[in-house]
């Protein structure tokens, strides 16, 4: 019985210690492992989400920018005379419209922009003159023609003189 007792002693005393020093730091180490993987996949996908909305995110400030240049087209930060004159000229010479002048007369401060006017004679075809006028206020850049006066001129190609104040906007930013 000796033996038995010894036998069971021993046995008892291998599983303990299998269990104390192998199973448990072990077990603890896959538990600690495991929580580990779980946080480190909760962070990717949490990376992944960031991701997409920075996708989100470069798309958006692409379309600002897109918007800002049009914005930036149509209300000028700086006078950009110019690019103005530019406008004119060309208009004038598809709507056959000779332009007789051109004189800044001032410019006036509202709180988001600032109106600069200029002072505009022409000569030209009556319906050409209106085409050139529609023309000018279906540009991309802000402009109006304001106290316009036409008159007639008898016979030749041109029948009307026009005399009008171009105001054309930038913005105060």
């Amino acid at each position: 019985m000796g033996q038995i007792a010894f036998g069971v002693i021993l046995g008892g005393a291998f599983i303990w210690l299998y269990f104390a020093f192998f199973w448990l730091p072990t077990s603890r180490s896959i538990d600690e492992n495991s929580r580990k993987v779980t946080a480190i996949e909760t962070e990717i996908n949490n990376a992944k989400k960031q991701k997409a909305k920075f996708k989100d995110l470069e798309a958006t400030l692409v379309n600002l920018k897109l918007e800002k240049e049009a914005a930036v087209k149509k209300l000028p930060s700086e006078r950009r005379i110019p690019d103005l004159l530019r406008t004119v000229t060309t208009l004038s010479k598809k709507y056959r419209v000779n332009i007789t002048g051109i004189v800044p007369s001032g410019q006036s401060k509202v709180e988001y922009f600032t109106k600069v006017t200029y002072s505009i004679s022409l000569r030209g075809n009556y319906h050409d003159v209106g085409r050139f006028l529609t023309a000018l206020g279906l540009e991309e850049r802000i402009m109006t023609s304001e106290n316009l006066t036409m008159t007639g001129t008898p016979g030749g190609e041109t029948s009307v003189t026009v005399q009008f104040t171009l105001a054309a906007y930038q913005y105060n930013g």
